[in-house]
């Protein structure tokens, strides 16, 4: 029996864990970030047992696995790693703006493999219904339960609900896959999508040295397929010289991987290759 909670919120999800539950355990798609922390957090304290299956490959970076797998073992947990590679998949560069659908699908397929009889949920909460997500379908189509939105809980929900419950780090900023930043209709290169990553953790490295760049929301994009740019959400940035600092900083830790690197300020982080195309 789970226990009683005084938020109907957290009523409605246990009661969604519990449907989706087998003999007392989920299993949950676990990347690491808010959503799918929080649900695995939840579901612990809940009184379920949980089984976290976190996939690893060139398009998540290894800083990301390393802290999932800390935050994981934080809660009494351990994450299960599935080793994939979608980047080798023939048709996700034709996929063009279903790019994520291919990968999910393919992502999600194996998964429920290696959970075998047991229901499979993920993170997708309330807020991701009211967006462009194009693996949706696929998660549909694979009858993957997502607790959370069925729930109807939201992003700023969770951010609230477990700062109420002791969660861990209720702030944590959105970090997606290494493919969405890259146009849509191209191949990555391994070499591009190792850069993205050592270029956003030493932004976030930078961000712990200097106090003139607190708080700032960041992508590592290639824009054009070729050179990397460092997106900066402008409402984020509280020091007018924040864009140099971190052009310069970037330069010295990752030194010639740099060259052509530049630093911009954007209005919105967030889904940067869907925004309508302004001749």
């Amino acid at each position: 029996m789970t226990p009683a909670f005084d938020d109907p919120r957290l009523e409605r999800l246990a009661s969604k864990l519990s449907e989706a539950s087998s003999n007392g355990a989920v299993t949950l798609a676990y990347s690491g970030g808010l959503d799918s922390r929080f649900l695995a957090f939840f579901a612990k304290l809940a009184g379920f047992r949980v089984r976290l299956l976190h996939v690893t490959g060139p398009h998540v970076a290894p800083a990301e696995t390393a802290e999932a797998v800390a935050e994981a073992r934080a809660m009494g947990l351990e994450a299960e790693l599935v080793p994939l590679d979608p980047a080798d998949m023939p048709d996700l560069a034709a996929a063009g703006r279903l790019r994520c659908y291919v990968c999910k699908r393919h992502i999600f397929t194996e998964l429920l493999r290696i959970a075998g009889d047991a229901q499979l949920c993920d993170g997708t909460n309330h807020s991701d219904l009211a967006v462009y997500r194009p693996g949706r379908k696929a998660l549909e189509e694979l009858s993957i339960r997502s607790p959370l939105a069925e729930a109807d809980i939201s992003k700023d929900e969770i951010r609230s609900l477990g700062a109420a419950l002791g969660f861990r780090n209720p702030g944590q900023m959105a970090r997606p896959c290494l493919l969405t930043r890259f146009p849509y209709g191209m191949k990555p290169a391994a070499r591009d999508l190792i850069l993205a990553a050592d270029a956003e953790a030493a932004v976030e490295a930078l961000m712990k040295e200097d106090d003139r760049l607190p708080g700032l929301r960041f992508r590592c994009r290639f824009p054009d397929g070729i050179s990397p740019v460092i997106h900066l959400e402008r409402t984020s940035v509280s020091h007018a010289e924040a864009p140099e600092l971190l052009a310069e900083g970037l330069r010295k830790k990752l030194g010639e991987r740099a060259s052509g690197l530049r630093v911009e300020l954007v209005d919105e982080l967030s889904g940067w290759f869907d925004r309508p195309v302004r001749n």
